[in-house]
């Protein structure tokens, strides 16, 4: 009850307070008000490249070497005298397994805003939340690209596996794990993206490692025309995906959420 007697009564005092505009005091701080736009206009914008190489020093050499330290292990796994990795059929679904498994080692490093609860502040930052992810989704393409790389490159080195086949157990698998998880990126909660993302990478890997082995033709595949165009329209909705997250503002909201 006294605070509203207080607020009344200083509401009636502020009331009662002359008016005085001093002209000299406002032309001032029109003055300074314009000084500080031209300021604000003068000053020099940081570029997308830029604030991609602030976020490789940040976070992306940190993550490269995580995924160097996984690709030595994955060397030494194909190096070692297993004779299981003889037989095509064990040696494919290795590789398409590796090839999942690149996708789901980068899964919390998307993750890492939403566990450490910096969305807000991501989201009130000079780049948006979409140009960050992109920022963060570079950075990841370039690290996983290496990996692949390297798995070929020791797949051709420590095995008879044809060129052709081993790209094609590699990449295909790779697009189609990507793709579906960067569709749950742009669909699904930050919090229930990280186990959706997951068990989809888990249930892919699953299903091509029980396919029984009289269907052999799934392990005898090389990299025809017909597994281009599949690989080039996987490729395009990895793309399409990405695009579709970077224009829609409501992904924004749902960071925040």
């Amino acid at each position: 009850m006294r605070n509203d007697i207080l607020k009344e009564n200083l509401k009636q005092s502020l009331q009662q307070i002359p008016v005085t505009i001093d002209d000299k005091h406002v032309d001032k701080t029109i003055t300074l008000v314009h000084k500080e736009a031209l300021l604000r206009q003068e000053r020099e914008r940081i570029s997308f490249f830029y604030f991609l190489w602030k976020q490789i020093k940040f976070t992306g050499f940190k993550l490269w070497i995580g995924q160097g330290i996984f690709l030595f292990l994955l060397n030494r796994l194909l190096a070692g005298p297993y004779e299981s990795l003889a037989r095509p059929l064990n040696l494919v679904k290795v590789l398409f397994c590796l090839s999942v498994l690149v996708i789901m080692t980068v899964l919390p490093f998307l993750y890492r805003s939403i566990r450490y609860q910096m969305q807000e502040i991501e989201a009130a930052s000079r780049f948006s939340c979409a140009k960050l992810l992109l920022a963060k989704l570079i950075v990841i393409g370039i690290g996983d690209i290496s990996v692949l790389g390297g798995i070929f490159l020791t797949t051709m080195v420590r095995t008879s596996l044809p060129a052709d086949s081993a790209f094609l157990y590699l990449c295909f698998p790779f697009l189609l794990a990507g793709s579906g998880c960067l569709f749950l990126l742009g669909h699904l909660a930050p919090r229930q993206f990280l186990m959706g993302s997951l068990s989809f990478c888990s249930v892919l890997a699953l299903v091509f490692c029980m396919i029984p082995g009289q269907y052999d033709f799934w392990f005898q595949q090389s990299f025809s025309a017909a597994w281009m165009v599949i690989c080039a329209l996987l490729f395009i909705c990895c793309v399409s995906q990405v695009h579709g997250i970077l224009k829609d503002s409501a992904y924004t909201e749902t960071q925040v959420a």
